[in-house]
């Protein structure tokens, strides 16, 4: 053993055989690396129920001392929801906390003031944040009465090195634009972690006033904290960030769970920031040219503006908040060679909440409400969220696929829940032509949206693999009897007329290759005379969304569907 192999890799530099734990092709380094820094923590404490959040669960008193803030401090506990990201800024390339007494993450005063001070009335925030004054002609630093000490973690719970490495990995590109390979880049964030902040005052305060600056606080712990805070990241159980929240929807669903690079699984709801982001990538693209629609997404969801060389960071004006209210966990097993069993995780959500956030007030919040409301429905009408999200669920709608229990599970299934009956399409008439209205208006809306920053629509769409467009798109339907009815369900495992197939084509994918078809069970719902929303029966709209390639195999399906299925093209349609 070398003398370097004795330095912990906290303190290696990020190169090559040295300390590198960033790329996530390689999942030891990192989980190497959180095991020598919890070695150094106060032990963990046993875990709980593993089935209930962390969140939710009693806490268990810490067996040591933990850190404690000093006297005339008050303190005040909050627990994130997910996870929280804070960059310490040491290592490049790398994403981990800031690290300071015993080995702690926490959570630095400075960040807390600047919080605060972005959410404090204007009329408070020298008398509380401090600030520049002028006397005599000279500027000077004036301190303000507050004094912010930051946020530590209340016991061990954090510790779970099972949880600790977070997984990053961006696949806009390979989705949307064009089929290429993409990295996963590890970051180190606090999986449901309990913290407990301080504030200390130079005089004496009341209680009234205590209770305003804690929810003046509780306001900045509303915008979220830290990194990511608009892809669900920095969210605290106990806050609400009611005064933000555009719009909300209630949401069901069904799925695989993702995995972080430890196998571990993991209900990620960053994955409805990625739908959303997605599909704005896509309608805007339809109208406009490939930099235009990638500028306009940025603004909307935040990104990395590239200008020449310089790079800068766009926070953006839209963030996602998921609230689980009902959500189970599950597994699917395999034996994909008979002998050995692969267990893929599941979740099943009978109800959840998605809050999309106003972060920024750039946009009059009408318009942007509009805009919002059409991706919303655009999403839900012909796609899911997280893995999987181009297929329907096959435990829905194919149960006989795993009669031999040999198959892997596949698809997902999402629905809005109740009181979200403003969101739903309804699909009255056999021709579905509600849902060609919705598609033709939802380019129309995009369209508004263009004009809105004083664009024009242009006549060259992006030429990315997924583009909505009508030259590059095509959406067709039919009605399903109930959830056993799917018709397109066996084409993706089987011939479809004949020896006629598109299994394993560039149209439905293969390993290492996204597919060019979406399919999608959307329930069929009607308004009666009173306006009363129901669902009929237990029919389904089949939906196939389809951005043709030139090969004769897709050209062959597309005219089986014209000429031979029972399919309607939806969209674009003859004037």
């Amino acid at each position: 053993m070398s003398d370097s192999d004795r330095v912990p890799l906290m303190f290696r530099s990020q190169l090559e055989g040295r300390g590198k734990i960033q790329y996530a092709g390689d999942a030891a380094p990192a989980s190497e690396w959180v095991k020598q820094w919890l070695e150094c923590c106060p032990p963990v404490p046993e875990s709980a129920d593993e089935s209930v959040p962390l969140w939710k669960q009693g806490r268990t008193k810490s067996p040591v001392k933990m850190p404690e803030f000093g006297r005339g401090v008050e303190i005040k506990q909050y627990t994130i929801s997910w996870r929280l990201v804070t960059n310490s800024g040491q290592d490049e390339d790398v994403i981990r906390p800031v690290i300071g007494a015993k080995g702690l993450p926490f959570y630095p005063g400075s960040s807390m003031k600047g919080a605060f001070w972005r959410s404090c009335p204007p009329e408070k925030r020298e008398e509380y944040c401090g600030g520049e004054v002028v006397e005599d002609g000279q500027r000077s630093a004036k301190p303000g009465i507050l004094r912010f000490h930051g946020g530590f973690p209340a016991d061990m719970s954090w510790g779970d090195k099972d949880r600790l490495v977070d997984v990053v990995h961006s696949q806009q590109k390979r989705q949307v634009m064009e089929n290429t390979v993409t990295s996963a880049n590890v970051q180190i964030s606090l999986y449901q972690c309990q913290l407990q902040f301080g504030i200390s005052s130079n005089k004496q305060l009341e209680k009234q006033e205590w209770d305003e600056i804690w929810q003046i606080w509780e306001k900045a712990l509303g915008h979220g904290i830290g990194s990511r805070v608009s892809a669900g990241y920095g969210r605290m159980a106990e806050v609400k960030s009611a005064d933000r929240v555009l719009l909300s929807v209630n949401l069901s669903g069904c799925g695989l769970r993702s995995q972080l690079l430890n196998r571990t699984p993991e209900f990620r709801p960053n994955m409805f920031k990625a739908a959303l982001r997605g599909h704005t990538l896509r309608l805007l693209a339809g109208v406009t040219d490939a930099n235009i629609a990638q500028r306009l997404t940025k603004q909307l969801w935040g990104g990395i503006d590239e200008k020449g060389d310089d790079t800068g960071a766009i926070v953006g004006q839209l963030g996602i908040d998921f609230t689980a209210e009902e959500l189970d966990f599950g597994e699917h097993k395999y034996k994909p060679n008979g002998r050995n069993v692969v267990v893929m995780p599941t979740y099943d959500l009978q109800t959840g909440t998605l809050d999309l956030l106003c972060v920024n007030n750039t946009y009059p919040q009408r318009e942007l409400k509009k805009f919002v409301t059409i991706l919303i429905k655009f999403s839900l009408l012909l796609g899911g969220f997280g893995k999987s999200w181009r297929r329907v669920d096959h435990h829905l709608f194919y149960k006989e696929y795993f009669e031999r229990n040999d198959k892997p599970a596949m698809g997902c299934h999402w629905e809005f829940a109740e009181n979200s009956e403003d969101f739903y399409l309804t699909a009255a008439t056999s021709d579905l032509k509600n849902i060609t209205n919705f598609l033709k208006d939802t380019q129309q809306k995009v369209i508004d949206w263009l004009k809105l920053n004083n664009l024009e629509p242009g006549n060259s769409p992006a030429t990315w693999r997924e583009v909505w467009h009508p030259d590059k798109v095509e959406v067709w339907g039919r009605i399903a009897e109930d959830k056993n009815s799917s018709k397109a369900i066996h084409w993706f495992h089987g011939a479809y007329s004949g020896n006629k197939s598109i299994k394993q084509t560039d149209l439905t994918g293969k390993l290492n290759q996204i597919g060019r078809i979406w399919h999608r069970m959307y329930p069929r719902y009607f308004k009666t005379r009173s306006g009363e929303l129901k669902r009929k029966g237990k029919e389904y709209v089949e939906l196939l969304t389809i951005f043709p390639d030139e090969s004769d195999k897709t050209q062959d399906f597309i005219e089986y569907l014209q000429n031979q299925s029972d399919f309607i093209k939806l969209w674009p349609t003859e004037e």
